[in-house]
């Protein structure tokens, strides 16, 4: 009973922290009021537990969960914005502490991957029917203006969620290759897991995905299959570069125009100014601003001016804006999950949390990927599948080691015995 209920929470608890994908029909209080009280009350609950282990990836997830905590106080001392709109600004990036708190519970991988994917279907579900009804705003909300409108040669639908999104798609893509009894399915989901990207039309998304399929699919075959698989991925391209899709030729486009723009291109500005001009005091460049209550405080205020004077916007620099709210410590955080994520190793059949990190490593620089609630509860899933499965491989090759030279130890002394006994023997 305790641990259904337990599965219970974690399920709510994904959907809670999503905001109900940004649900615009459900009444914006309730959810806010919702969303603020259970994962304040997890965070809470889990940062109880916050030292109890080491190794893994505890260190990055205390030095990330600490900075965002910190950050409230710098917020105040920097700009003056008070405690309350820091942390109801904040608390939507600090759900962190939950690592720890799966550590603590132990929740099984499988259970999670199940929650994984049938939210990953769940999302599918939703897009395609807000797509269907793109004349009224149901989820999330348009990049410009009231509803949403075609740009770069589709119907761009940024779709809330997209964090548990992705990594259900690459536990399809590992599941396939595993040879799942449901493959089928795996390989449903996956195919979608490229349509998806390809109609929200954003590059980095598109890029990201793209790039981690085919290093999937590409790194275990022979040096023949690699040769017909560069081959065919390059022909693909070329076709589709020359294609006349109206989804493909506005990607090209738009990034043709970013690169003549060079320095020129807003994000470039943006993540210079947040680099260097944004902190006013030397210990906000070490600790960070803090997270601005948008339009409320009169830190937030600054950040809508900013917004509408110069277009720069924090959630188009992503790893910069860990450095500027966050500070160094949070980067050094970041810095160290990534590395962990390349020398750790993990089981085959859980291959795909190396994905999803290495995915936002790929999309940290563009887009918030890396902090905002879209995606900090399945960045959390994916470590502690990851934390959890490295460490119980260690413990077994551990184990395996000392077998083996307990096996060969005896049988040393095995096939010495009967000299020894022929040396009695003679005497």
């Amino acid at each position: 009973m305790k641990e259904k209920l337990l599965i219970v929470y974690i399920f709510l608890l994904v959907i809670i922290s999503l905001n109900f994908f940004d649900a615009t029909f459900i009444n914006q209080k309730i959810v806010n009021y919702l969303g603020f009280f259970v994962v304040m009350g997890t965070v809470l609950v889990s940062s109880i537990y916050m030292f109890d282990r080491k190794a893994g990836f505890v260190i990055p997830v205390q030095m990330i969960s600490l900075s965002i905590i910190f950050s409230m106080v710098m917020a105040l001392f920097s700009w003056g914005q008070g405690f309350k709109d820091s942390l109801l600004e904040t608390s939507q990036y600090m759900l962190w502490p939950l690592f720890f708190l799966l550590l603590h519970l132990k929740i099984p991988i499988r259970t999670l991957e199940k929650i994984i994917l049938a939210y990953g279907v769940l999302y599918v579900l939703l897009y395609f029917f807000q797509y269907a009804n793109a004349h009224t705003v149901l989820f999330g909300k348009p990049i410009s203006g009231e509803e949403f409108s075609e740009q770069r040669g589709a119907i761009r639908i940024i779709f809330p969620g997209a964090g548990i999104f992705i990594l259900s798609i690459f536990i399809a893509i590992t599941k396939i290759t595993q040879n799942d009894r449901y493959k089928w399915l795996y390989i449903g989901l996956a195919i979608l897991g490229l349509i998806i990207p390809v109609m929200q039309v954003t590059r980095q998304f598109i890029a990201g995905v793209f790039l981690i399929y085919f290093y999937h699919f590409f790194k275990s075959q022979s040096l023949l299959k690699k040769s017909l698989i560069l081959g065919a991925f390059a022909g693909g391209m070329l076709v589709l570069v020359n294609s006349d899709i109206p989804m493909i030729k506005g990607v090209i486009e738009v990034q043709q125009r970013d690169i003549k723009l060079g320095k020129d291109y807003i994000r470039v500005q943006a993540g210079e100014y947040f680099l260097t001009d944004f902190s006013p005091n030397i210990l906000s460049q070490i600790f960070g601003n803090g997270a601005p209550n948008w339009g409320i405080s009169s830190y937030g205020k600054f950040m809508e001016r900013l917004s509408n004077t110069h277009e720069y916007f924090l959630s188009d620099v992503g790893i910069i804006a860990v450095y500027a709210m966050f500070g160094v410590f949070a980067i050094a955080g970041f810095g160290l999950m990534w590395y962990k994520s390349f020398v750790l190793t993990v089981p085959k059949k859980h291959q795909y949390v190396k994905y999803y990190l290495w995915y936002l490593l790929f999309t940290s620089l563009t887009w918030y990927s890396v902090y905002h609630y879209h995606y900090v509860i399945a960045t959390i899933f994916a470590l502690y599948i990851y934390h959890r499965s490295s460490m119980e491989q260690k413990k077994w090759d551990i184990v395996k080691h000392l077998l083996k030279t307990t096996s060969d130890t005896t049988g040393r002394t095995m096939t010495s015995a009967p000299v020894n006994d022929e040396k009695l023997i003679n005497q």
